[in-house]
């Protein structure tokens, strides 16, 4: 346990640094937004890119490990929807909510924790999750924050729905991981400077989203104002949703599934649920301003997970024999 503890240190202090960097104005707050440029449209992409390239999405078993990811995923939603409508949150306000609930931050902090974790053959099922967060859930929880039931009935939910999916559609990390996965199944070799190039820049990937993380946190708590006031215990169950029953949803979809017949690798299975666990994505925060939700809210589940897993990880890193 003091061992997991120690190996998940160097990357919360990096995270540590970008928030204390924003926070004590050594870092502009207006300057976070070209870190997140880089990381988002250059570092990560890249590494998503060699990543697919080098076959790791060629996982057998893969669509079982996803089908129960994404089950899970979507009850933890609507479990945190449900909580949200209890607090009195509006629907905007609980769409939001019950993203980032159920949406693990899995490119800036969970693929390079991971890959340390659990060794190269965990990339593939990690980045393989954004398909199912970037265009399933968020699809979903985004429809459901701008529809309104008073006003077009089905065809406004869809309309709402259609607008989600095409956003969801122009996340370059999803591009990346589709052309990576056209140069794999082609066999196209990489010129040397290319993918040199790109190797730089994965190596960039997980230090710079690292300390983006932490600053957005800190940007996210300085600018938001507290429009609507949630007492520590409803702010406690979202916490519990994402860190606990997420990662443990998984499992018990795993084992439906593999009790109907499906191929469920142990290994997969155990990434997954440690995907799961991780944190909420702090990029759900940037959305919630761009939508005109409660950012204070959603800032503060980013920041109460974030805080939390660094223990919540090692527990379940234990608990799964993870050495």
């Amino acid at each position: 346990m003091i061992d997991l503890l120690l190996l998940f240190v160097p990357f919360f202090a990096l995270v540590l640094m970008g928030w204390g960097a924003a926070r004590s104005g050594l870092l502009a707050l207006d300057g976070i937004g070209a870190l997140n440029t880089f990381v988002l449209f250059f570092g990560l992409p890249a590494m998503v890119f060699r990543l697919s390239a080098s076959g790791a999405l060629q996982q057998p078993g893969l669509f079982s490990l996803l089908l129960a990811y994404g089950l899970a995923g979507g009850l933890i939603m609507l479990l945190a929807l449900a909580w949200g409508m209890h607090a009195g949150l509006s629907r905007r306000d609980g769409g939001l909510v019950a993203l980032v609930t159920a949406f693990p931050n899995t490119g800036f902090l969970g693929l390079p924790l991971l890959i340390s974790l659990l060794g190269p053959q965990a990339a593939g099922p990690v980045a393989a999750t954004l398909v199912i967060d970037v265009l399933i859930l968020s699809s979903l929880c985004l429809a459901w924050a701008h529809s309104k039931p008073e006003q077009g009935g089905h065809d406004g939910a869809w309309q709402a729905l259609s607008a989600s999916l095409r956003g969801a559609l122009r996340n370059p990390l999803l591009w990346s991981m589709a052309a990576g996965l056209a140069v794999s199944l082609l066999g196209l070799p990489l010129p040397h400077p290319v993918d040199e190039t790109l190797r730089l820049l994965s190596l960039s990937a997980s230090p710079a989203a690292l300390f983006t993380l932490g600053a957005m946190l800190a940007r996210a708590q300085l600018s938001a104002s507290p429009q609507v006031s949630v007492p520590h215990g409803r702010m406690a169950v979202w916490t519990l949703l994402k860190l606990a029953a997420h990662p443990a949803g998984v499992w018990l979809f795993a084992q439906a599934l593999s009790v109907a017949g499906m191929q469920v690798s142990r290994v997969g299975l155990l990434t997954l649920m440690l995907a799961a666990a991780l944190p909420s994505a702090s990029n759900v925060s940037m959305l919630a301003e761009r939508e005109g939700a409660n950012t204070h809210l959603v800032a503060r589940i980013i920041l109460w997970t974030t805080v939390a897993a660094i223990l919540t990880l090692s527990l379940w890193a234990s608990a799964l024999g993870v050495g």
